[in-house]
């Protein structure tokens, strides 16, 4: 005699069944029919409710603000303690201030040799451009001697050639020219100070990121709250709500069939096992003999 176990197959889930499903099922609660007949469309519930419980948080608001019941609210307590506590923050946030100089003063030197020391060609060409941007700060406006015989030189041809350069203008001219070459020797050292400031600061960093103070803001905090008021997806074939209970099921179902299957088998086995110990006793009992 054979017996044959034959094994449940799992359940095969169709995901395109699940999310008709589930959207007919949310359909069905929005609306309010089929299986949710009894509870109404999902707009009335919320039209309902939704105004109590926004009133009970203004309510509740309102009290933390101002009080209830001879309770003291925020606001009074602010206008009790606020004065001392605002105190008290200031002396601590100038205490760290200071805290902050005082390492700023104690590390920045040594810092900056530091950096010296690991680059020390960069080092000498920024000190020479240093020197050489502070030496045309001392007069802006300054042009040598060779410069300012070119421009009146620049001023005489030009009027030469216009049949010019012999009147009283022609004089007054030559010195404006003079004085246009002035004024752009001075742009020219206020841009070559400007630039030389931001390769000190490119190769010697920020002083205050020694002592690890960045910029603290809050603004990302109010863009994620901004967006929690942007509208809300209703309709999702893929709610976590209905997938999760789809997956219960399905792991439920199948794990049920496996145990049931295991449990034929060893019923199977069993059965086997007790026919072949009556079968041995039937033999050895001469029962079968010839």
């Amino acid at each position: 005699m054979c017996f044959e176990v034959n094994m449940p197959q799992p359940v095969q889930r169709d995901p395109v069944q699940e999310a008709a499903d589930t959207l007919l099922a949310q359909l069905e609660m929005e609306k309010g029919t089929g299986r949710f007949a009894g509870v109404g469309p999902r707009i009335e519930i919320e039209r309902e409710y939704r105004p109590q419980y926004t009133q009970l948080d203004l309510d509740m608001a309102r009290q933390a603000l101002y009080g209830d019941r001879g309770n003291n609210g925020l606001i009074a307590l602010m206008r009790q303690y606020g004065p001392e506590a605002a105190a008290i923050q200031n002396q601590l946030a100038a205490q760290q201030y200071e805290a902050d100089i005082a390492n700023v003063e104690r590390l920045a030197p040594a810092s900056r040799r530091a950096l010296e020391a690991a680059d020390p060609l960069t080092a000498a060409l920024l000190a020479k451009k240093n020197a050489l941007a502070m030496e045309r700060l001392e007069n802006p406006y300054g042009i040598t001697p060779a410069e300012e015989r070119l421009l009146r030189q620049n001023s005489r041809e030009a009027a030469a050639a216009r049949g010019l350069g012999y009147g009283p203008n022609d004089a007054y001219n030559e010195a404006a020219y003079v004085t246009q070459g002035q004024s752009r020797r001075f742009f020219e050292n206020m841009g070559l100070a400007a630039q030389q400031a931001q390769q000190n600061q490119s190769f010697y960093g920020d002083p205050f990121t020694l002592i690890g103070r960045p910029m603290r803001t809050n603004s990302q905090g109010l863009v994620q709250q901004a967006q929690g008021f942007g509208p809300q997806q209703v309709f999702d074939p893929y709610n976590q709500y209905f997938g999760e209970a789809y997956a219960s099921n399905i792991n439920a179902l199948n794990a049920q069939r496996i145990a049931q299957g295991n449990a034929d088998a060893a019923i199977r086995g069993e059965t086997i096992g007790m026919i072949g110990e009556v079968g041995g006793g039937l033999i050895g009992a001469g029962l079968f003999a010839a």
